[in-house]
């Protein structure tokens, strides 16, 4: 008996056929999720610096773009040494930027950080006698709170891991060479993308479409242009935003009489880069470290961060940012943990683009999937 298999009977044993290899996949990852985290991180620590140049790529790119349009109106220059020019500026004026940061900022952040290590004796006085006062109002003896006290052992422990890591200052020989071999191996990718960014992009375009059908290639088209979006919009003004926060911290720090306002600054900057918990993260230690010191000082400081945080949420990052990233406020919480849950801190920072873009691509293929079926669905709003 002959079986014919029709076009609806084909397309359904396609679907199955697929399903279950991508469940096999998965199965297989899961049990072996060890080796294949290994094997990705050692693949991402060959290709970081290549990674990194693509990421340095595109953030410089529109400061060459500029200038390379500066070099065209303005000069008689033929169009490829107005892109050698331009890509040579804007290196030559970010590794200026750097160096001239590294030279202020880390001396100062250094002494800061000696400063506190040499007042930690005082601190340690200074705690004491508040959870003594604690324990006169929880009304505990003075062996119980010395024993308390003991139990804490919290500055020593802090001397403890000092002394411990400073001997291995001298093993982080070889890993700074390699790092500045990385760095040196990132620009120069870079440069090479900048220059031959046209050629780069379309021979990107070409393999998209030469691989997949016309939908399907147009659809990861409009994609790379929210994938733009989102890094744009999002990493890059998210770290401008932290600069100026953390210059801010630095002058109100200065104005206010606080001590180690390089330290603060630099830990409320780096911390505000992590959205929602980020401001959480950088002030209460500085606010404990105030606490030790003055008492008004902490009061002071909290109500300093909180007055910056709530100009930064309604003023700063609306202007630099925009409101642009399609994703409402539950999201970016839920984004935010689940990254820091994954990946620590790096994901706590790039958990709410990721999703972003994930969100982005299931609403454009839910989008373009009801405009096929027709289908035309109003959103409700509360009143």
């Amino acid at each position: 008996m002959k079986v014919e298999i029709n076009r609806d009977m084909r397309r359904k044993i396609i679907i199955y056929s697929c399903s279950l290899a991508i469940a096999i996949i998965l199965f297989t990852l899961i049990n072996h999720l060890e080796d294949v985290m290994s094997f990705i991180g050692r693949g991402l620590s060959i290709l970081g610096p290549f990674l990194f140049g693509i990421a340095i790529a595109f953030l410089m790119n529109k400061p060459m773009e500029w200038v390379e349009k500066q070099f065209r109106t303005r000069t008689s220059l033929k169009p490829g040494k107005c892109r050698l020019l331009a890509v040579l500026t804007v290196f030559l004026l970010l590794i200026l930027f750097v160096f001239l940061s590294f030279a202020v900022v880390i001396p100062s952040l250094l002494d800061s950080i000696r400063q506190f290590m040499h007042s930690l004796t005082d601190y340690s006085e200074t705690l004491g006698q508040y959870l003594n006062s604690l324990a006169d109002m929880l009304g505990l003896s003075a062996k119980q709170s010395e024993t308390l006290i003991s139990q804490l052992d919290l500055f020593p422990s802090i001397s403890r891991a000092v002394q411990q890591y400073l001997p291995r200052l001298a093993d982080m020989g070889m890993d700074l060479v390699k790092f500045l071999m990385n760095v040196l191996i990132s620009l120069a990718a870079a440069v090479y993308i900048l220059l031959d960014k046209e050629k780069l992009l379309m021979g990107i375009r070409k393999l998209n479409y030469s691989l997949f059908s016309t939908d399907a290639a147009n659809y990861l088209s409009l994609y790379s242009r929210d994938v733009q979006h989102v890094f744009e919009q999002y990493i890059v003004g998210n770290l401008i935003d932290s600069f100026i926060v953390g210059v801010i911290t630095y002058i109100g720090c200065l104005l206010m009489g606080f001590p180690y306002a390089p330290m603060f600054a630099f830990v409320v900057g780096i911390t505000n880069v992590i959205p929602v918990f980020g401001p959480f993260l950088g002030a209460i230690p500085m606010i404990i470290i105030l606490l030790l010191i003055k008492p008004w000082y902490a009061l002071l400081f909290a109500v300093f961060i909180l007055v910056l945080q709530q100009v930064d949420g309604n003023v700063l990052k609306p202007i630099i940012l925009g409101d642009k990233l399609g994703i409402s406020g539950f999201w970016i919480l839920f984004s935010v943990s689940v990254g820091g849950a994954l990946f620590g801190i790096l994901g706590m920072f790039l958990g709410v683009p990721v999703f972003a873009l994930i969100y982005a691509g299931i609403r454009d293929l839910a989008e373009m999937r009801l405009r096929e079926k027709n289908i035309h669905l109003e959103e409700k709003t509360g009143n």
